[in-house]
């Protein structure tokens, strides 16, 4: 058929081309045969292919495999029919049989139309089948019949073949009235699709029909609201934005009023989609304003911020990019000082110019309710000559400048309040809202925003993500945070007095002078990946070199401080940068500069540190880098920096570092170390010897530490206790750094006292560290030894191996020579420090019990010996002092002593959990993060105190509260973890005197139910909470437990079946309104799933006759309290009435006997009793008789 249709389309059109005149004879019975011939094949070959797909289908569905199924496609080609091919070659034909002029040939208007119907109604029936419209092909050549059938045929009025504006109004008209739902998804979509696409290309008809399409935005599916906010989105880009007439912009405006009322939709994409077309109406246009008019700004703004708050992530995605958008596209400059005083200027100017019109404008009204918070105009413009009177024309001029003013001062404030809620979404758990809050503060960065800085400076902290890959289209968080501080530090605004480098120095510069220590570690990470990916300018180190080594005077200390960090962090990804340039790091960060400076000497020391960072390789041991000679000039310089007399307080920070720099680069840094503590003692002590030995004996004479110790005395130094000798009594002064210690008939200096101090706790420290590294390097030799030797000794493997006796080597000269060896000369602070923490009295600055106490705890550190003799004098110092510094050194301490020697610490675990409770925030801080620490890490066992860690999340200070949710989520996916403690938690918080209020208990429990999630936990906590209520006592533990009970997620039927079983324990309880409300809650909340329905009816029936006897119950129970306390109140009068004088009073009944016939007939159940009241008789000493009868 299609061979010789196309051979007739192809002969008739020759014949039309010639001067033939008429073609009824010939041309018109073969296309109507042709045309009927169509509308039979495609009738009978469409049912023929819908049978047997359904037929395969139900095959395929039963026994359909693989191989039959290539068996069938392979039987279809051999015949060489294949229907979704042949019929899109028969529509094909049908276009160019279309495109003759068939007017000429059938003639007739009616038989024309019966031609061209029976083609369109084929066509039309192919469409039905969903299937045609995944067919391109198909679906072009169907349009094109129809089109042409339309476009040619049509008997409608027709100005040049192309305006279809009744057909387009017919349709619109006849959608009216079509109703969707949630279930008729696909004929949504379908609709959506045209509607939307209709608006594009002929919206002026749709806006005229508008009235025809309004009641969709209230339809049921969110798939046609959201196409009818697209629709108005395309008229008001298309039409009405574009129209300057006053009834174009009232229709605008009322088309905004509808899009806005979906910020309210039920559906969480309607009110995405609301913010996905205001942000494109947002965008520029080539004049460069937007689509949105100003007035809308304020409630658009106001909308887009309260949807930050949304529960829907999607829609605080969107809203974080609308916000963005609006900043780049606002009509106003983003300086928000500048225009409140222009503002107040204006204000101030119409005041004196036009006093009597002056407020008369609504929008003025509105202003003047934010006058408050308008800057104070310059009090010089008041006493200034009056202005003369100004014409209307000024008028209205200075009112549409103090509009425009207005309008940008809030816009500016609307975006300054959302700047706090997009710091916290910073933190939100969902990657792609994280990475639209980065790309937010980076616009408003570039803009100059106020609090952008805050939100860059939280962004840092990001770099520690875990996600190191994502999807091409968006990325990981960490590559997102590169980019976007690429943009920010990298490529700042261009200045034509200072080139990009300086720019990016100077930046750089000025950002880690405000930036704290977390923020500082953060950013060190952040700089070393920007490193290695090469993302630095050229030149910028230079620049940086040059502030470092800059000899001008005028130079500041803290650029040339800020300069070095900076290369120190560029130094630590690339140790090249360090090595070129360690010359002038030894002449200005350790020469004439450091001495005044020691802030610099301190950087200079941590950058000369990354001269011995060596990269860790997965599975090998750390290679070492080559150590310098104990005589290279750096170790010198360090040494003199350290003996330096000063008494500034970076003198601590600097000899830190200089001692890390010691150990890390010199071959011998214990004698360098060591020779650094014997030159500061003699200082202290005025001792000339010279040997170790010497300076032992000489600690031990001048601090009596020979003899018997006397009883340690803890004190607070605050309290200014004066108890114990007189010569062992300090006299304090005002200044810290003079205060002078007296010690028998000796004198030392406080501060220089606290100096050895500090020396002797790091180097400690920093000593057990060095044996670490050389038992790594020695292994490490061995191991490349063994790699070369052909075989193992056999003797090695049954004796052991000279690994194992190094090993226990290193072990016994951490645990007995450094504190207790002959010939160790830390061996002789050991007791100087404890004699200083235990005698707080005596050496009482400040300064020196901080670094007394830290030393003493990096010395616990070393021997567990050491460590167990003076465990109790560190817990007597935790409890007792009322210094925070101290407090929180010690927590560290313990933390570093658990992860030691741990059986130690966790008999006194107790005394890490009290700090929990700490009033200071520090400390309380600094104890949740060593206890997440050591529980996480399986070092410290969970038990009954971790409450006190739940308390936690309701903590005052944020930094606390969000620490305790990080270490309950990580401690969730340890298996049973939060379950097994779950009991202890409930009891320790609903108890009176440790617990804490119910609205703390029940935000608690909210948080931690969360993470109960499997149903054998459900049904295992289910039991144990209604057996609570067995011996609870108090209404305030009902409630806890009914609460803890709703919160339960009842997915399985054994977990109902254990509440409903378990009703006996608490019916006695659901009097009490809360508890019934909790339970009944927990029947409606089941009762919603089919499973459970019948038996919650049943159920919930049980509960409200068991609430209604308790609470008859608890009425009684009530009353006859009340009536005993009235009992009560009545004897105590009439003992009163008996001692006092009497009067005579007629008789009447008594009181009490009506009361205690009321209670009769209660507690009875009989009917009313009537009983004779007795008379009282007046005698005065003799107690009455009870009025009452009562059993």
């Amino acid at each position: 058929m299609d061979i010789g249709f196309k051979a007739f389309i192809l002969a008739t059109s020759e014949d039309l081309a010639g001067d033939a005149q008429t073609f009824d004879s010939v041309h018109k019975p073969a296309m109507e045969i042709y045309a009927f011939l169509l509308h039979w094949l495609v009738d009978v070959a469409e049912n023929h292919a819908k049978t047997a797909k359904a037929a395969e289908t139900a095959k395929e569905s039963v026994t359909a495999t693989k191989g039959k199924k290539k068996t069938t496609k392979a039987k279809a080609d051999v015949e060489g029919w294949n229907w979704d091919i042949q019929r899109c070659y028969l529509l094909e034909t049908v276009v160019s049989l279309l495109k003759l002029e068939i007017q000429r040939i059938i003639i007739s208007t009616s038989e024309r139309d019966t031609f061209i119907s029976m083609i369109t109604k084929s066509v039309c029936f192919l469409l039905e089948d969903p299937d045609s419209g995944k067919n391109a092909r198909l679906k072009n050549a169907a349009f094109s019949v129809l089109g042409l059938a339309a476009k040619k045929f049509d008997s409608g009025p027709s100005k040049n073949g192309m305006d279809f504006s009744e057909l387009t109004d017919g349709i619109l008209r006849e959608v009216k009235d079509w109703e969707f739902t949630e279930d008729d998804s696909k004929q949504s979509k379908s609709f959506a699709k045209f509607i939307i696409k209709l608006s594009e290309v002929m919206s002026e008809r749709v806006l005229k029909n508008m009235i025809s399409l309004q009641g969709h935005m209230d339809s049921d599916s969110y798939v046609v609201r959201n196409a009818m906010l697209e629709v108005l989105m395309n008229l008001i880009h298309l039409q009405l934005s574009t129209n300057n007439s006053e009834a174009a912009f009232g229709q605008m405006i009322s088309f905004y009023n509808i899009i806005e009322e979906r910020f309210a939709d039920k559906n969480s994409f309607v009110r995405s989609k609301v913010l996905q077309v205001l942000l494109k109406l947002a965008e520029r246009r080539d004049g460069g304003m937007t689509d949105i008019p100003v007035e809308r700004w304020k409630s658009i703004v106001s909308s887009t911020v309260g949807r930050l708050h949304d529960k829907a992530s999607v829609v605080r995605k969107n809203a974080i990019k609308l916000l963005a958008k609006l900043i780049e596209s606002c009509p106003f400059l983003l300086n928000l000082s500048l225009f409140e005083r222009n503002r107040a200027e204006l204000k101030t100017l119409l005041k004196e110019k036009f006093p009597d019109n002056y407020g008369e404008d609504a929008e003025e009204q509105d202003e003047a309710a934010d006058a408050e918070k308008d800057m104070e105009v310059d009090t010089a413009m008041s006493s200034t000559e009056p202005k003369p009177a100004g014409n209307p024309a000024e008028l209205a001029s200075l009112r549409k400048f103090l509009k425009y003013y207005s309008d940008g001062v809030r816009f500016l404030r609307q975006i300054k309040t959302a700047m706090p809620i997009l710091c916290e979404l910073l933190s939100s758990n969902t990657k792609t809202e994280v990475i639209e809050c980065m790309r937010f503060f980076t616009i408003a960065f570039k803009y100059d925003l106020v609090l952008a800085k805050d939100g860059t400076r939280k962004m840092i902290h990001k770099i520690w993500e875990k996600d190191a890959s994502g999807s091409d289209e968006e990325g990981s968080i960490r590559d997102n945070l590169l980019k976007c501080w690429e943009i920010i530090y990298m490529n700042p605004m261009p200045d034509p007095m200072r080139s990009k480098e300086e720019l990016v120095a100077n930046n750089l510069i000025g950002l880690i002078q405000e930036l704290n220590l977390a923020e500082i570690i953060s950013l060190e990470q952040l700089l070393g990946s920007m490193m290695q990916k090469s993302m630095i300018p050229d030149g910028v180190m230079n620049i940086l070199w040059s502030v470092f080594a800059s000899r001008r005077k005028e130079s500041l200390p803290g650029r040339r401080r800020g300069a070095l960090a900076i290369l120190s962090m560029f130094g630590k990804a690339k140790k090249e940068i360090i090595e070129q340039h360690k010359d002038a790091l030894l002449v200005c960060g350790l020469g004439e500069h450091a001495q005044n400076d020691l802030l610099l000497a301190k950087y200079a020391c941590v950058a000369l540190q990354q001269l011995g960072v060596v990269k860790k390789q997965k599975g090998l041991l750390p290679e070492v880098c080559a150590r310098l000679p104990m005589n290279d000039p750096i170790f010198t310089r360090l040494c003199q920096l350290m003996l330096i007399p000063t008494k500034s307080y970076n003198w601590f920070g600097f000899a830190e570092q200089a001692i890390n720099t010691i150990y890390s680069l010199s071959e011998h840094p214990d004698s360098l170390c060591g020779h650094v503590l014997q030159v500061v003692a003699e200082r202290i002590f005025q001792n000339e010897s010279s040997s170790v030995d010497e300076v032992a004996e000489s600690f031990k004479s001048v601090l009596n530490l020979d003899k018997e110790p006397a009883e340690p005395v803890i004190a607070l130094a605050a309290e200014g206790s004066q108890e114990g000798p007189a010569e062992d009594t300090a006299v304090a002064s005002e200044d810290m750094n003079t205060k002078k210690m007296s010690t028998n008939s000796n004198m030392c200096d406080a501060f220089e006292l606290s100096k050895l101090c500090f020396l002797v706790g790091h180097i400690g420290i920093r000593q057990i560290a060095h044996l670490e590294a050389i038992e790594q390097e020695w292994k490490r030799r061995k191991a490349t030894k063994e790699k070369t030797a052909s075989s193992t000794d056999e003797l090695e493997q049954v004796t052991g191996t000279a690994e194992d006796e190094f090993t226990d080597a290193i072990a016994y000269i951490r645990e007995m020579e450094l504190l207790f060896g002959q010939n160790s000369l830390l061996s002789a602070f050991g007791p100087m420090i404890t004699n200083i923490c235990s005698s707080n009295i005596s050496y009482n600055a400040p300064i020196l019990q901080v670094m007394a106490v830290l030393a003493l705890c990096k010395l616990m550190c070393i021997s567990s010996k050491f460590c167990d003799e003076n465990l109790q004098l560190l817990f007597t110092i935790l409890e007792k002092s009322t210094n925070p510094i101290i407090r929180s050194n010690i927590i560290i301490g313990l933390g570093d002593m658990a992860v030691s020697f741990n059986s130690l610490i966790d008999q006194n675990i107790s005394y890490l959990y009290n700090r929990l409770t700490d009033t200071d925030p520090t400390v309380k801080k600094n104890t949740l993060m060593v206890l997440t620490h050591l529980i996480l890490n399986g070092m410290v066992k969970v038990k009954g105190q971790i409450s006190e860690m739940a308390k936690c999340l309701e903590d005052g200070d944020k930094r606390i509260s969000d620490l305790a949710k990080l270490f309950f989520t990580e401690l969730a996916t340890k298996d049973n973890a939060i379950y097994n403690n779950m009991p202890d938690i409930i009891s320790n918080l609903s108890h009176n005197e440790t617990g804490v209020d119910e609205e703390q208990f029940r935000s608690i429990m909210k948080f931690l139910f969360e993470f109960l999630k499997k149903d054998k936990q459900n049904e295992s906590i289910i039991e144990k909470l209604c057996l609570r209520f067995k011996n609870a006592e108090e209404p305030r533990l009902w409630r806890d437990i009914a609460f803890c009970i709703s919160l339960v997620s009842f997915t399985s039927e054994k977990t109902v079946k254990k509440l409903m079983d378990a009703l006996p324990l608490y019916q006695d309880k659901l009097h009490e309104p809360l508890v019934y409300k909790y339970i009944h809650d927990v029947i409606l909340r089941v009762s919603a799933l089919p499973t459970h329905k019948k038996e919650c009816c049943e159920n919930e029936e049980s509960i409200a006759k068991a609430s209604g006897a308790a609470a008859t119950r608890r009425k009684r129970q009530n009353l006859d309290l009340q009536l005993d306390t009235q009992d009560e109140e009545l004897d105590e009068a009439d003992e009163m009435d008996v001692e006092t004088k009497v009067t005579e009073k007629k008789t009447k009944p008594s009181k009490r006997g009506k009361v205690a016939q009321k209670k009769r007939y209660i507690s009875d159940g009989e009917d009313e009793i009537e009983e004779e009241d007795e008379e009282e008789d007046e005698m005065p000493l003799k107690k009455p008789v009870r009025g009452s009868k009562r059993k």
